[in-house]
């Protein structure tokens, strides 16, 4: 299930109950107890509009509807202009907002409200712009796919590595290998197995993060960089597109659907290891792996990383 959302984001879950008529926070995680000076124990149970400004209460009071497939609050919170909170000092702290739905269960709906604070969003987003445009800046495009070629993941690694050391931003790295490659190949032919590499690669940018980056390491591999993020998150993400190609066969001119299956490998940037080298590392894990590489998902720790580079 798409969660819209990593670990590290603030999230704080939230309950519309249609028989009961109400809004009531679920759950807060670590970051959103952070971010929002409220424990999970002081908020958990309690109506979201105890912590709302009265001109958003207001609002969700006066439009949300109870009964199913109607107005409900997700439709609501996603058309506020700006959103805040009341802080224990009774202070209005506005944040940007992301609201996503999980699940519903008869009368109740489920949603993650996904919180960024503006302070720190302003230099967020100055130093991804700075990184979009050197990411831009050495991007080499390979002709046959769009897709930044495997030069240019390397230069956009060792960027996100010296960002990383910074402690400006984490970033992790994964390369996914089309399974039964040589099987695919022989059975549809090789402007077939790169239309199947785009439409993983389609995939892949439509489910990750707009700030990911998606390139080409060779026919059958491309590579992933996963900005703003931890290794747990990372495997969480990468996992979820992992079932996601899974769910969605390539579709050939005459109709018939071709199957797919995906093997990743992926480790964090920054570490006691060069960054230069998590590409090849990734990739090696890969290969070393040969034909039993089917529909696997392995890290590649610091630990391996150092094992395989003393060897040299």
């Amino acid at each position: 299930m798409m969660l819209g959302h990593r670990s590290n984001d603030a999230v704080i879950t939230i309950c519309q109950n249609n028989v009961a008529k109400s809004i009531e926070i679920t759950d807060v995680n670590k970051a959103g107890e952070d971010l929002l000076g409220y424990s999970a124990k002081e908020i958990k149970g309690k109506p979201l509009l105890q912590i709302l400004p009265p001109r958003i209460a207001d609002m969700l009071k006066e439009y949300v509807e109870y009964e199913s497939d109607a107005n409900n609050v997700g439709h609501v919170l996603s058309k506020v202009q700006s959103f805040s909170t009341i802080g224990h000092d009774g202070k209005e702290y506005g944040y940007r907002l992301k609201v996503v739905r999980t699940e519903s269960n008869g009368s109740s709906i489920i949603f993650n409200l996904v919180l960024q604070d503006k302070t720190g969003l302003r230099k967020n987003e100055a130093l991804r712009k700075a990184i979009q445009d050197n990411f831009r800046g050495h991007e080499v495009i390979d002709t046959d796919t769009g897709l930044p070629d495997r030069y240019s993941l390397g230069k956009d690694i060792e960027l996100m590595g010296y960002y990383s050391n910074k402690g400006d931003l984490r970033s992790c790295f994964a390369i996914m290998q089309l399974d039964h490659y040589d099987e695919l190949l022989s059975q549809y032919g090789r402007t077939t197995c790169q239309s199947i590499i785009k439409h993983v690669a389609t995939l892949s940018s439509n489910t990750l993060r707009p700030d990911d980056v998606v390139g080409l390491i060779n026919y059958k591999r491309l590579g992933i960089l996963l900005l703003d993020t931890s290794i747990e998150s990372a495997r969480m993400a990468v996992n979820r597109l992992r079932w996601q190609i899974a769910a969605n066969p390539y579709v050939l001119p005459d109709r018939t659907n071709v199957g797919m299956s995906v093997s990743i490998s992926f480790s964090r940037i920054g570490g006691r290891v060069s960054d230069k080298t998590v590409l090849e590392y990734c990739e090696n894990t890969l290969e070393s792996m040969g034909a039993s590489a089917v529909n696997v998902l392995t890290e590649v720790d610091d630990a391996e990383r150092s094992k395989s580079e003393d060897k040299k």
